[in-house]
């Protein structure tokens, strides 16, 4: 006879089935529990991010580009000084060849020789009573070889430190490198997840945008008059593409470059004329009015008198996140014209669609 189950019992054994079923279908490809695909506005926001990562590793990217000419042109000034140090050593070499050979004729001691091995040349010098038996041009001329030995012990030094901050930056370059196209593949490879309808919709909205951006350059006389009144009635079409805002001089003209960029395409590294990254379009303006400022977002942050918020006139380099890793020219009315990421073209936006950090007058 089989034995009788209580309800309580019965129920329990059957939630512990239920469970077991639903475990299992979990652990099957496309059982119920699967993952949902990502919506589009899912995949956009994934995109953006992987964009503004590969630009934030695009500045770094500049910035070491940056101090590598700098530890260049270091290394640079820091070779001459070694050839001459050297020439300077060979040249008193002579002399204390010299010296050694009429102290050998004499058959005195040989200063000269003792110096030469001497592991601490200027404390052998200070030592020696046996100065007073040098003449005082030898004592003069022993003394320049010191400090002329000394002198290219520090030159060799200094430039095999330059050598090694140099192969160290180059190890930088190419992280940074990598990074910025591993990011950049990342989005396309998310961008490939969608459907061709859904790619389509995205390419249509950033045509657009590339659109609009164009347009804002055809509009930019009618855009500086409504920053001048602090108007925000959104622009009409209108021929002309010359800034007549309230900037002035090499600021003028660094507006009017940047303006005439609107609708160039982002590409990392970019210093113009026809594609450009951030920093490189901010570089490219200015250096059109006669400033030259380096190709980094976070080393222009450097290149001028800072000012307040409150202060800004057209012209200003603007600057966004913590740490910097993006720069615009500030236009008026609370906009600028930036190189935003890959994917979007030169436009105008407003300095309060990403956290302000400070302006910079150059």
């Amino acid at each position: 006879m089989l034995p009788v189950r209580s309800p309580r019992r019965h129920a329990l054994t059957l939630l512990a089935a239920v469970t077991a079923a639903v475990a299992g279908i979990a652990l099957f490809p496309g059982g119920a529990a699967a993952e949902p695909r990502p919506t589009v506005q899912q995949v956009q926001r994934q995109v953006a991010e992987l964009r503004h990562e590969a630009e934030q590793a695009t500045e770094r990217y500049n910035h070491t580009r940056v101090q590598m000419d700098e530890v260049r042109r270091t290394l640079g000034q820091a070779t001459k000084r070694l050839d001459r140090a050297k020439a300077d050593v060979t040249g008193l070499q002579t002399v204390m060849g010299r010296m050694a050979a009429a102290s050998y004729k004499s058959g005195g001691m040989d200063m000269a020789m003792q110096l030469l091995l001497a592991d601490d040349p200027e404390a052998f010098l200070q030592q020696a009573t046996a100065l007073d038996q040098l003449s005082r041009q030898q004592a003069v001329d022993l003394r320049k070889i010191t400090a002329a030995r000394q002198e290219l012990a520090q030159e060799r030094l200094q430039v095999d430190q330059q050598r090694e901050q140099l192969a160290a930056l180059q190890t930088s370059l190419k992280t940074e490198k990598d990074s910025i196209e591993a990011r950049i593949a990342d989005a396309e490879s998310l961008l490939g997840t969608l459907k061709a309808a859904e790619r389509a919709r995205l390419e249509t909205a950033r045509l657009e945008a590339a659109a609009d951006a164009r347009a804002q350059r055809v509009n930019a006389p009618r855009a500086s008059r409504a920053a001048r009144t602090g108007s925000s009635t959104p622009t009409t079409r209108t021929s002309g593409s010359t800034y007549t805002g309230s900037a002035s001089g090499r600021a003028a003209i660094a507006v009017r470059t940047a303006y005439a960029q609107l609708g160039d395409p982002y590409r990392w590294g970019g210093t113009g004329p026809d594609s450009f990254d951030c920093s490189g379009l901010t570089a490219f303006a200015w250096r059109a009015a006669g400033v030259s400022l380096p190709h980094s977002s976070s080393a222009q942050y450097s290149s001028g008198r800072h000012v307040s918020r409150s202060e800004l006139s057209p012209g200003d380099l603007v600057f966004f996140y913590s740490p910097i890793s993006h720069v615009g020219i500030y236009i008026g009315g609370g906009r600028m014209i930036d190189a935003p990421y890959p994917g979007l073209s030169v436009h105008i936006t407003s300095i309060s669609s990403m956290p302000y950090s400070g302006a910079v007058r150059p």
